[in-house]
């Protein structure tokens, strides 16, 4: 019964919700994507409906609190590139960013690699990265903390096999 009226709460506001979250967001394919994910959370919060004076307006904050979480995550990125650019501006280090940057690149997963430049490049903490990437704050910590060790253990190696050579 609830399931239903939710997907009636759907047909009767899609074109108008998704057009809020056009206005938001400023990027049509994103603002479909915020949409869908706004109904699936209505849908999964569907007990509450039961409770709700205005289920249009209930609709609506479910939308408004997927944009702005949008948002934050586009300025977030936006302020990583930032960042990164910054820091990976030509200055007399490069010798070692370019070291670095091959050492992540040759023994991390894309993945791994993206996390470690967003924690300690970027200070992000182990709950932002969770929000970011979809997994818990301790999953984001133990792959770090795995990340790191495969970092070090291929430093180790590649020290040892130069002083072999």
């Amino acid at each position: 019964m609830l399931k239903e009226a939710v997907e009636e709460l759907f047909v009767l506001h899609q074109r108008r919700v998704g057009g809020y979250l056009a206005q938001m967001v400023d990027d049509r394919s994103l603002a479909e994507d915020l949409l869908q994910d706004s109904f699936h959370d209505a849908l999964r919060s569907r007990t509450q409906l039961s409770e709700v004076r205005n289920p249009e307006a209930w609709l609506y904050g479910i939308a408004r609190n997927r944009a702005l979480q949008a948002l934050r995550r586009r300025r977030r990125f936006d302020r990583v590139l930032r960042r990164l650019r910054d820091r990976l501006a030509p200055t007399s280090e490069d010798d070692e960013v370019v070291a670095i940057r091959d050492l992540l690149t040759r023994h991390l997963r894309p993945e791994d690699r993206a996390l470690v430049l967003l924690r300690y490049l970027h200070d992000f903490d182990a709950n932002e990265l969770a929000e970011m990437t979809g997994l818990t704050a301790d999953a984001v910590r133990q792959r770090l903390s795995r990340a790191r060790a495969r970092l070090i253990a291929a430093q180790m190696e590649e020290r040892n096999e130069g002083e072999l050579a």
